[in-house]
């Protein structure tokens, strides 16, 4: 008998990995129209999303009603532009209290509230996509905002070029999605960004002036956002819960931190006891709350994002002329973070106090490896309260045609989290065990298995979220990154992939892995070093590694090194990079240790200098105060250390980076 060959194609396993989103919950039985409807109330984000929420949804009175979500579709304004309207925000409540405004975000309506069948969600998403690509890129001047007020409306109106620009695209998106189910309009009249409306008529003249001395920021980054609402709710109030309840009675409604609650403002007026009537938007379920342990909240918080579209250039570019340049020593760019030095000082302190045991121990005192440090230490907390203080140098430089060259300390990594983590979370196979929620999801295939990953920690998932973060604030301040380098650390090509997710980067940017980039080799030489992991294993753990990329150093895991060799090292990795990449233009980011920060600082500094002579590498007595995800800015022609685009973070773990330090190099 004829052996029988094996099938390299199964059309069974095809099926199945081409399965859409409603096929699989139809398979897992959920019933076809609730799966539509869950998938459009979670934005048809994933099918885990949307089965979780049927299952919250399973005492949902309304879950098998025929009520289409509503749709509307934005142009929100993010950056700078961003910040200082939410400022404004801020200031209002102060002035006025609540009022219209304070519902929505900041946005300009292109097209209003409209209804549309749960099976479309998908498209009207995929449309908004459609829309950028058809209509092409926005006006290549700063789209100009004016302001208007009277006594029941206060706004910033779009200026006629740009609102030509803005009405196409609503125009279009109307074209795309009409249909016999779906009737829509597009908003083409007086578009505007609306700062106040339906506010007490006595604080009228405090917020004239709030609105007269705002400025709107020329160079701000606009995105396209389709969102969705339950239309149930459309008149309610939301409130979001501020502390959790367990109900005494059947009809009272659970409250679960963080969750939002649909509320009638005539609740509040015809309670005699401070309980009112409101729904969960987690559960759909509703009943009677203490209102006591909610806050409100805008009503859009409770909405649905489908989609987000980044309007070609920015806006970024400058119409001005040369004669319109700034001239008057100041500096270009201020953010609103730029001055929050104490925001979470004294937490920061705490932290620096920990990593100080972890800094003496191993480079100073030279008494162990990095592995043994800070793990089953007991922290004692103390604050010594100084003061973090430093001021940019302000110089007049033409913004538009410099690069931005950022320098990142990986996330949090599972070693100093867990100490020793990989004796608990393999088994006897050398299979990875995931034992607690912040340890990674799966591990990669490595040569040394469980024995490498002791010396080559992982990031913990916190610490992966860290990352997305730094790359979400780059991306909301218009900032892209092209040419990524990362350490041959794993945490630290983990960090880049991790960034690169937040920044929403095409497949197309890839992370350049140089172990030219890893920290000074003397401090795990106490303990030995793993091998790094090879591009081709990165690559098939899942991280967007470029596998034709050679490296500009490679480093012998075997050997030591001085301190001046480990500068070196990383000075030819940083200078190679930014001249090969001079000509093709683009942002850069290095991502590394907490050493690679001042490391590339002073590489720059050199490298524009063009002397000859230096003194010895020493590394910047502010090491330990460069918190994981530290993220370092500076400009090239001519170099300068500058605050970077986007805040810094701070976690229980982590403290705040204060960027100053490096101009001290």
């Amino acid at each position: 008998m004829a052996n029988l060959p094996p099938r390299k194609v199964s059309s069974s396993s095809k099926a199945k990995q081409d399965a859409s989103p409603l096929q699989i919950l139809l398979q897992m039985g959920f019933p076809r129209h609730r799966a539509l409807k869950a998938l459009s109330a979670t934005g048809n984000r994933s099918v885990q999303l949307a089965s979780d929420w049927l299952l919250t949804h399973v005492n949902d009175a309304h879950i098998d009603a025929d009520e289409p979500r509503e749709y509307i579709f934005y142009a929100s304004p993010t950056g700078p532009l961003l910040s200082q309207l939410l400022e404004f925000w801020d200031k209002s409540k102060e002035i006025s209290g609540w009022n219209g405004a304070h519902n929505f975000p900041p946005h300009i309506t292109l097209v209003s509230f409209f209804k549309a069948p749960d099976e479309t969600s998908l498209q009207l998403g995929k449309a908004v996509k459609h829309v950028v690509e058809n209509v092409g890129d926005p006006p290549n001047c700063p789209l100009k905002l004016e302001p208007y007020v009277s006594h029941n409306f206060m706004g910033l109106f779009v200026s006629e070029e740009h609102a030509d620009y803005l009405k196409r695209i609503a125009v279009q998106y109307v074209k795309q999605v009409s249909s016999v189910s779906i009737n829509l309009e597009a908003h083409v009249k007086s578009l505007h960004i609306t700062l106040a409306y339906h506010f007490d008529v006595a604080a009228f003249d405090e917020l004239k002036n709030l609105v007269d001395n705002m400025q709107p920021v020329d160079h701000s980054s606009w995105e396209l956002r389709l969102y969705s609402r339950d239309p149930r709710f459309a008149n309610h109030q939301v409130y979001k819960v501020t502390q959790g309840y367990a109900p005494n009675a059947s009809d009272e409604l659970e409250l679960v931190l963080g969750d939002y609650i649909y509320i009638e403002e005539k609740e509040f007026a015809n309670s005699p006891d401070g309980w009112v009537h409101g729904t969960s938007w987690l559960t759909g379920v509703s009943g009677y709350l203490p209102a006591v342990f909610t806050r409100r909240t805008a009503e859009s918080d409770a909405w649905t994002l489908h989609r987000a579209i980044a309007l070609g250039n920015n806006n970024s570019s400058d119409c001005k002329s040369e004669s319109d340049s700034n001239t008057d020593g100041e500096m270009t760019t201020n953010y609103p973070h730029e001055d929050a030095t104490q925001l979470g000082h004294e937490k920061s302190e705490e932290t620096y106090q920990e990593w100080n045991k972890y800094w003496t121990a191993v480079q100073l005192d030279k008494s162990d490896g990095i592995l043994n440090v800070t793990q089953g230490i007991p922290i004692e907390w103390k604050s010594n309260g100084n003061k973090v203080e430093g001021e940019a140098d302000g110089k007049s430089l033409n913004e538009k045609h410099r690069r931005w060259i950022f320098a990142m300390r990986h996330g949090e990594r599972v070693d100093l989290t867990y100490g020793q983590w990989v004796q608990h979370c393999f088994d006897e196979n050398g299979t990875y065990v995931r034992k607690d929620l912040n340890l990674p999801l799966k591990l990669g295939e490595r040569t040394g298995g469980r024995d490498s990953y002791v010396k080559d920690t992982p990031l913990t998932r916190v610490g992966r979220f860290q990352a997305q973060l730094v790359g979400e604030g780059l991306r909301l301040a218009g900032v892209p990154v092209t040419h990524v380098y990362a350490s041959a650390a794993l945490r630290c090509v983990e960090t880049a992939h991790a960034l690169l997710e937040g920044l929403q980067a095409g497949p197309s940017v890839k992370i350049r892995v140089d172990p030219g980039l890893f920290e000074y080799k003397m401090w795990h030489m106490a303990k030995g070093m793993a091998p790094f992991m090879t591009p081709e294993e990165l690559h098939k753990a899942g991280l967007n590694v470029d596998l034709q990329y050679k490296p500009y150093v490679e480093v012998d895991i075997n050997t030591t090194e001085t301190l001046e060799e480990y500068y070196k090292r990383g000075e030819k990795v940083v200078q190679s990079a930014v001249r090969d990449t001079e000509k093709d233009g683009g942002n850069i980011i290095f991502v590394g240790h907490a050493a690679t920060l001042d490391m590339t600082a002073i590489a720059l500094k050199r490298l524009y200098e063009n002397k000859t002579e230096y003194p010895p590498y020493q590394i910047h007595g502010n090491l330990l105060r460069v918190p994981y995800c530290a993220l370092g800015a500076m400009r090239d022609n001519p170099f300068q250390v500058v605050c970077p685009p986007c805040p810094p973070s701070i976690n229980s773990s982590s403290g705040r980076f204060d960027w100053r330090m490096l101009q001290d190099l």
